[in-house]
C-alpha cells in the first residue's frame, strides 16, 4: 500500500487510515447508526462518468380506491389502465477540511497512530453529516404537501399522546412505519418524568460490538441529541422510518493526503480530507436551479424552497413534533 508522507512524525498510509475510519464504531453518532439511512450505491455509480446530479424513477403503487377494478359481467371490456410513475432528483454534496498535525499529535501513540487520527477526523465527518441530515429533514418537512407531518404544541409541555397524534397525522394507517425518535435532552427528561421510557436490547451489525439497552417509547427507539433539536424557539423532535433517507458515497480520486510545509512554524504537517456523499430524503426532489455552484452549500441544501414532494405524503416516513421553549417554566 502506498505511503503518503508523514503526519505528526508517523508514516501516513491513506488506505490504512481510511480503514480505521470505516471500522470505527459509530453509535455515539447515534442518528446515523440507527438504520434510517438506506445505502444505495447505485446513486454514486451513476456519477462515475461525471456530474453531480441524478434521477431516480419510480412507479406509483396500484390503488383500488383511485382506480377501481371493473365488473366482469361478460359485456364490459377490460380496458387497461396506464401505469403511472415519476422521478425524484438528488444531488452530490462535496466538502473538504484540513488539519495541522500539532492539533492532533497529543492524542497519537506510537503503537496505533492512524487509529488515533481516524478516531478524531472520522467522528468529525460523521457529526457533520448527522447535523446536515437534521437540517435537511427540517427543510423537507416544510415542503408543500407535507403539512400534516409537522405538529406544533401551542400550549403545555410534553404529554403521552403527542407522539401518537403526530404519527397518525403524518402517515395515517401507516403510522407503524415510524421506528426512530430523535429528541432534545430536555424533552427526553420530560419523557422520563412521565415514566414513558422502556429499555430494549439491540445489536446493530457493524455498528455495535455488543448488545446494548436502548430507550423506547411506544415502540420507537429514542435517540437523544441536542444538535439540531433546539432552534432557539422550539424543542424539535424528529420521527423517522427505516430507509427514509437514501445515501451513497461517490468516488473521490484523492480523499486523504498529507503535505509538509517547511516554512510554516518551522515545519508543519497538514492532513487534507476531501469528502463526497449523497443524502436524499426518499420521496422528494432537489431543485439544482436553486444553487449557485455545482454542489450546494449547507444553507442551500437546507432551504425548503429547493425541495418538492414527489411521493404520496404517506410514503414519506418523516415527521416533526415542536414544543415552544416558552411552554416550559423554569423549576
Amino acid at each position: 500500500m502506498p505511503i503518503s508522507g508523514t503526519f505528526g512524525g508517523f508514516p501516513f498510509d491513506p488506505e490504512v487510515y481510511q480503514g480505521f475510519v470505516d471500522q470505527e464504531a459509530t453509535f455515539s453518532d447515534s442518528i446515523l447508526a440507527s438504520g434510517i439511512l438506506a445505502r444505495d450505491q447505485s446513486l454514486a455509480t451513476s456519477l462515475d462518468n461525471g456530474g453531480v446530479q441524478g434521477t431516480i424513477r419510480f412507479y406509483n403503487p396500484l390503488d383500488p380506491d383511485k382506480d377501481a377494478p371493473l365488473v366482469r359481467d361478460g359485456e364490459t371490456d377490460n380496458v387497461p389502465t396506464e401505469v403511472s410513475g415519476g422521478k425524484q432528483s438528488w444531488i452530490r454534496i462535496d466538502r473538504m477540511k484540513a488539519w495541522k498535525a500539532t492539533e492532533l499529535t497529543r492524542e497519537l501513540t506510537a503503537a496505533d497512530p492512524m487509529a488515533a487520527v481516524a478516531r478524531n477526523t472520522g467522528r468529525y465527518w460523521r457529526m457533520y453529516k448527522q447535523g446536515l441530515l437534521i437540517k435537511m429533514v427540517n427543510a423537507v418537512l416544510g415542503a408543500s404537501g407535507l403539512e400534516k407531518h409537522s405538529l406544533t404544541i401551542t400550549k403545555g409541555g410534553v404529554t403521552a399522546n403527542q407522539l401518537i397524534d403526530v404519527q397518525q397525522a403524518a402517515l395515517g394507517d401507516m403510522a407503524g412505519k415510524f421506528g426512530l425518535l430523535v429528541v432534545n435532552s430536555k424533552i427526553y427528561s420530560e419523557y422520563q418524568k412521565l415514566g414513558l421510557l422502556s429499555f430494549n436490547k439491540y445489536v446493530i451489525t457493524n455498528v455495535l460490538q455488543k448488545e446494548v439497552s436502548l430507550p423506547t417509547i411506544n415502540g420507537l427507539v429514542v435517540v437523544v441529541n441536542d444538535r439540531g433539536t433546539d432552534d432557539g424557539t422550539n424543542y424539535n423532535s424528529f420521527l423517522f422510518g427505516q430507509g427514509s433517507v437514501l445515501t451513497a458515497d461517490p468516488k473521490i480520486i484523492t480523499p486523504d493526503y498529507t503535505e509538509y510545509n517547511a516554512a510554516k512554524a518551522g515545519g508543519t504537517d497538514i492532513l487534507y480530507n476531501n469528502r463526497a456523499f449523497i443524502l436524499h430524503p426518499n420521496g422528494l426532489s432537489f431543485d439544482a436551479d436553486g444553487i449557485d455552484k455545482e454542489t450546494p452549500t449547507d444553507a442551500e441544501f437546507a432551504t425548503t424552497g429547493n425541495w418538492k414532494l414527489k411521493f404520496d405524503h404517506k410514503n414519506v416516513r418523516m415527521g416533526k413534533l415542536s414544543i415552544p421553549k416558552a411552554n416550559f417554566t423554569e423549576e
